[in-house]
This record gives C-alpha cells, structure tokens and sequence, in this order.
C-alpha cells in the first residue's frame, strides 16, 4: 500500500471519528458561518444598502457561472494564464454558490457546487506536477503550492455551504478523491511542501488553514490537529505556533505590512473557523489578543488607505478583499468601534457572520474614527529585532505627514537589504519612495506573473532604498541567510506631538568593514517653519576609509538644486558597479565643495527640499531602468550623494516642504528652501550636534544626539 493511500485511509476514519465525537456541534454550515446566522443575512437583505451590494456582486458572479459549461482544465499556465484563471475563477464561484445557498435557499447553487465538486474529484488524481516550473514547490493544479493551499480554503467554505446535498457515496468521492488529496499534497506531497507547511512564513499560514478548514467541513480530527500543531502535531510547527513567532508583542508581521496584508486573510478565516468550531481555545484571546491586534497594526502602516511599500510589496490599499474580511472579522470578534470606519470606508462586507455583523453595526451607528496614531512597532516574537517607527503629524484628512523608518529584521524570504531605511508621505503623496518589488501579479508573459529577475538584482538592493551603500556593496553582500542573522537595535523613540523622534543602530550590515551606522529621524516644526520639517543625522563610522552613498529616491519632478544639474548629452551610461548601480543610469554626475548641497522637486502642490552635509563629495542624479532588456523596472529618479576616502562621516539632513504652485492661478510662492545652512558641530563616539538655521530667523536649530535620547534647542 502507498504511504498516501495508507494517509487518506487513516483521513477517511478520523472524519467518522471526529463526527461522532463532535456532537451536535457537527452541523453544516460551521466554519464561516453557521445556519443562523445564513439566516441573518437572509432577513437582513433590503436593510443595509451597502451589504446588499456586496451580495448582488456575490450573486452576479455565480450566475455567470451557472451560465456557463462547468470548465475544469488540464492545468497548464502560470499566473495570469487560461488554466490559472479558470481554476481560481472556479472557487470564487463555488465559494459564492455555497453562501448564496445557505442564504436564499436556492437548490441550483448547491447542484452547481456538488457537480462541479465531482468533476474535480474525478480529474485531480490523474494530474501530475504542472507543467511550468517557476517554483521551487510547484503545485499540481497550480504552478505552485500556496495557489493550490488558497483554492482549498475557499472550496473547504463552499464544501461546507453544500455538505448536505452529497450522497455518502458521493462524500466519500469528494472527500477521498480530492479534498483529502489535496490536503495530503499541500502538506506532504513532496519534501517542500513538508518543509513549507512547517515554517514560519505566509505559505505556512495558508497551507496550515487549507488542511484545517478542511478537517473541520469533513469531520477530520486529524487534519484539524495537523494544522493546529504541525504536521507531527507536537507543537513545533503549525497555526499556533505561528501566532507566537510571526507576530512582535505589538502584532508587527515580521515580512512586512504587504505580506501581512496577504497572510491575514487565512490567519482570520482559520481563526473564525476556529472559534466557531472550538471556542475553548480562545482564539481571539491568545497571546494578548495577538490577531486583534495584527489586523491594528496593517491598517496603521497605511497612508491614506494605500498600504506602505516595504520588502516585497507593490501597490495595494486596505480595501483589498483579503482586508475587507479580515476587518469584518476583527469586529465580530472584538466588536471594536474604530474598525467600523474603515469598514465603511472600504464599502463592502465578507458574506458570513462578520459581515453582516459589522454591516449591521455600521447601520446601527456604532462606529468611531480610527486613531490613526505615530507608534513604534518592534520585530520578533519577543520585540528584540529592531523594529518599524511610524510618526504621522497634521490633522487635515488626507494631508498629514508620515514618516516611516524601517530598522527591522530581514523579513525572511520577502525582504530586502535596506538596514535603517525610510520613507515619507505628504500632503496625500509618496514623497520619499520605497521601489517595493519588481513583479507584474498575475500577468502571465512578465516572468510568468512571478517576480522578475531584476527583484534581486535591483528592487531587493541597498541602493534602491533611502539608507546608506558603503563601497558600493550591499548591506552583508546581498547574502540572504547572513542577512537573517542580524538586526538593527532601536536606541529610543519618543512620539510626543511637538517633537517625535526614533533612532537605531546598525553595526552588522558591513560587519567584515567594521561599518557602524547609526540614524536617528526627527520630526519638529520649529519657529519659522511653514510646516513640519525631517531631521536626519546619518553617522557612519569605521575603522579605516571607505565610499559612502547616501540615496534619496523621490517622487516629483526636480526642480532646482545647489548644484549643476544638466543632463550628460544624449547618451545615457549605466552606474558603475553591481548591487544594483548596474540598473541605475547616470544622467548627471557633478562634484560639490560643501559644506551642503541642496535639491527641490515639485510633488502635488507642494514644493519639497532635501539639504544635506557633504565635504567634497559628489552628487549624482540616477534613473533606474539601465540593463533591463525587458523593461521590467518602473523609471524612478533619485539624488545619490557621496563622499570618498571617508573613515567618519554625518550625512545631517533635513526635509523641509514648503511653498505652493498652483497651475490654475498660475501662482508659485516659497520655491526656495527655507534651509539656508547646516553643520556638524561635535561627532563623538558617544553623540552628535548639528545645527541648521533658518531664512529670516535669528536663532539656529541645534539638534543633539546620543545613544539615548536627542535634544533640540532654538
């Protein structure tokens, strides 16, 4: 007997086991919603106009569907390819046929589950590995495994919505010939998927909630105690063991808010399923309400609902549906106010319990602005692995200033080599930018959807990032296992509203150089000032000398600079150097003789100044895209200034938005910068004071830091 047949056997006893055992808690529907609450929704339908529309979309694409011939292709395609889209097309319409079942009572949507279901079990074991080998675990449906983890998730849901329609022998069909199946091969298929389902990653999350979600709509004791405590159900691996070492103490995701915003998804289904299944568990309580507050956290790291970009992220807003119902599930299970408003700014509902809970309580105006807030984050399950500083400033919606600054851990797979790097959001723009990742989702002739080559050679590099490159390497040479090593250590941070300040230390990225890079970031509007202002005191310090870089990658269009600034001819020269300098054209390459060099860009209708320290240095103007044969890079410009022959050297800067342009009036007022001066007055070992003066103010900034706080006086 095969070592899978002998697996599903055992699969098929304990689904008799844990049916018998269960009780009357073994009642279909039971994992995002129950009977009465499909009736719920059902009586609701007509009350809450926007949950109404959330239903009709609901409704609309499984009509379509019904339509249609059932289609179960041979798998074939990547990401954005025929096959692909029709396997993923196929569980958005089984999982909304089952919940439009459930609630209107309506036969043909359960037919349509039940005889697409049996099409699936008649074919899923006669496909071997996918055709496209784009990942190191390939799925047998998908071109990769996570794909085949989320399509059983939502077939698990609408399986659960049509339990009751099957004959056992049909049951025993679906659940032996393709449900099992596929759990069995999401866990043990090949010896990646093994080792997947066990890590600590979003992969994991997924796999583990497919397998338990599974066992819960099939009565499977087994599969439920495999996802809950890994797959040799010691409690080395599993969900539970991801809420304690995925999450900081405070819910911070350690690959990042994008991931996050992914991985919430199945955390909170698989939670939801959990404590409706097994409340005794305490789901929603465990670790400090960590899961609550994970679903806090993501919505915080977003600026004007879009989703910063850090490690590997593109662009995405927090009304994503893998957010919508996660917040729906936050509020069914915390009933906090706040989330109530992001609810209503995201416009739709999940269709289960938590959707038309939170629907419900929108209607009943129970909902309170969210608190939107500067807070500090750390990384790692116990808070040691340095951390990400968010500080917000300005009450106008849609306008504030938010500075993020990123002194995190590695972020395992996804994340990039960008040690104490930040970013800046203004008067409703991305000023300072992150390059996030170079990938096309979904779109079949880009790399197969995947991400591209230039992902590691140029989005996931130092130099793409607003942290400083010595030598032109890489923070630990692009290394990815030394990299998960270390981390920075945050020396303090202070969120008080009239000075914010963070600072972090770095001493690991050029370990072998003896690199030591400490940043600490202000944010301060002192006398004179038309808005806040940015102060960053940059010290790198080693042992003997070396070439410090220091980009600022912006959004906006240069305007001025202190510097000369024109384009080098009509021909265009790629940086010299790897780690990325290779993706970067030099369009402008000038030297400076200090103390400070300047440059303004336009954004909006706001003008922004960037005044940095440089002794004879040089500047440069770069553009990304240079050896990128495909046009798979974004062009995005930046300013790198850099400083050769240097053991010690403090890049003090300071970001000023100023003035106004508007085109309509044809009016432009405070172009220039305000910043006339800065200067290092005293770098030690133990602290560092800077001062900068205003235009028109008598007195200096003077801004002093040390390994413990930072002082500021005017």
């Amino acid at each position: 007997m095969t070592r899978s047949k002998h697996i599903l056997m055992l699969l098929a006893a304990c689904c008799l086991a844990f049916s018998a055992c269960t009780g009357s808690k073994f009642t279909h529907p039971l994992l995002s919603l129950t009977p009465d609450d499909a009736q719920l929704i059902h009586n609701s339908l007509g009350k809450y106009p926007v949950f109404d529309a959330s239903f009709e979309y609901a409704r609309r694409t499984a009509d379509e569907a019904l339509a249609l011939p059932i289609d179960v292709p041979e798998p074939l395609h990547a990401a954005g390819g025929y096959t692909h889209e029709q396997h993923k097309n196929n569980y958005y319409a089984m999982y909304y046929a089952g919940i439009l079942y459930q609630v209107t009572g309506e036969k043909r949507y359960a037919v349509f589950v039940h005889d697409m279901l049996l099409q699936y079990a008649d074919k899923y074991s006669t496909w071997g590995q996918h055709p496209y080998k784009g990942s190191p675990v390939p799925g047998r449906m998908f071109w990769q495994t996570l794909n085949e983890s989320v399509w059983l998730v939502h077939t698990a849901m609408a399986y659960d919505c049509v339990y009751d329609i099957f004959s056992d022998k049909e049951r025993a069909h679906v659940e032996n010939d393709l449900l099992f199946q596929i759990a069995e091969f999401v866990e043990h298929g090949t010896e990646a998927n093994y080792a997947t389902f066990n890590r600590m990653h979003n992969h994991a999350t997924w796999a583990n909630a497919a397998v338990g979600m599974t066992g819960y709509a099939t009565g499977n004791r087994d599969l439920v105690e495999r996802a809950l405590y890994g797959s040799e159900k010691d409690g080395k691996a599993g969900f539970l063991l991801q809420l304690e070492q995925l999450f900081s103490p405070e819910g911070y995701f350690t690959e990042g808010a994008y991931y996050l915003r992914y991985a919430i998804w199945p955390f909170m289904l698989f939670a939801q399923a959990i404590e409706i299944n097994e409340p005794e568990l305490h789901i929603f309580a465990r670790r400090d309400g960590i899961l609550l507050k994970a679903v806090n956290a993501l919505l915080q790291q977003a600026y004007n609902g879009e989703i910063i970009r850090a490690n590997d992220a593109l662009k995405k807003t927090y009304s994503t549906q893998e957010i919508v119902a996660a917040v729906d599930i936050a509020y069914w299970a915390s009933r906090d106010p706040q989330l109530l408003s992001i609810a209503k700014e995201q416009g739709s509902f999940v269709l289960s319990s938590a959707g038309i809970t939170t629907a419900k309580a929108i209607a009943d105006h129970k909902d309170k602005p969210f608190d939107y807030k500067s807070v500090l984050y750390h990384d790692g399950a116990d808070g040691s692995q340095g951390g990400v500083a968010i500080i917000r400033r300005g009450e106008e919606a849609g306008k504030q200033m938010m500075l993020v600054f990123k002194a995190t851990s590695h972020g395992l797979s996804h994340g990039h080599y960008d040690k104490l790097t930040y970013s800046l959001y203004d008067n409703g723009s991305e000023i300072l930018t992150d390059y996030g990742a170079a990938r096309f989702l979904n779109i079949e002739s880009k790399s197969g959807g995947r991400y591209t080559h230039e992902n590691d050679t140029y989005a996931m590099q130092t130099v793409a990032h607003n942290t400083p490159v010595v030598d032109g390497e890489s923070h630990f040479r692009g290394d990815y296992n030394t990299s998960m090593s270390y981390s920075p250590v945050i020396n303090y941070a202070s969120m008080d509203n009239q000075l914010s300040v963070v600072s972090a230390t770095d001493t690991a990225a050029y370990l072998s150089k003896g690199v030591r890079m400490d940043r600490t970031l202000a944010v301060m509007q002192p006398m004179g000032a038309e808005f806040p202002l940015v102060v960053d005191i940059l010290r790198l310090h080693a042992p003997s000398a070396h070439t410090y870089d220091l980009p600022f990658h912006y959004n906006g269009h240069l305007i001025n600079s202190s510097f000369p600034a024109r384009k080098q001819g009509n021909v265009l020269y790629p940086m010299h150097g790897s780690y990325g300098y290779e993706h970067l054209w030099n369009e402008c390459e000038t030297a400076v003789q200090g103390p400070n060099a300047w440059f303004t860009i336009l954004q909006g209708d706001r003008f922004y100044s960037i005044t940095t320290t440089i002794d004879h240095g040089r500047v440069f103007l770069v553009r990304s895209g240079a050896n990128d044969p495909d046009n798979n890079l974004r062009s995005e410009p930046a300013v790198l200034f850099r400083e050769e022959g240097k053991s010690t050297h403090v890049f003090a800067s300071v970001i000023e938005p100023h003035g106004l342009f508007d085109p309509n009036l044809e009016l432009t007022k405070g172009a220039l910068p305000q910043v006339e001066h800065i200067e290092v007055i005293s770098d030690t070992n133990d602290s560092t004071t800077i001062f900068f003066t205003l235009r028109g103010e008598p007195k200096p900034v003077v801004v002093t830091t040390r390994r413990d706080t930072c002082i500021i006086r005017q």
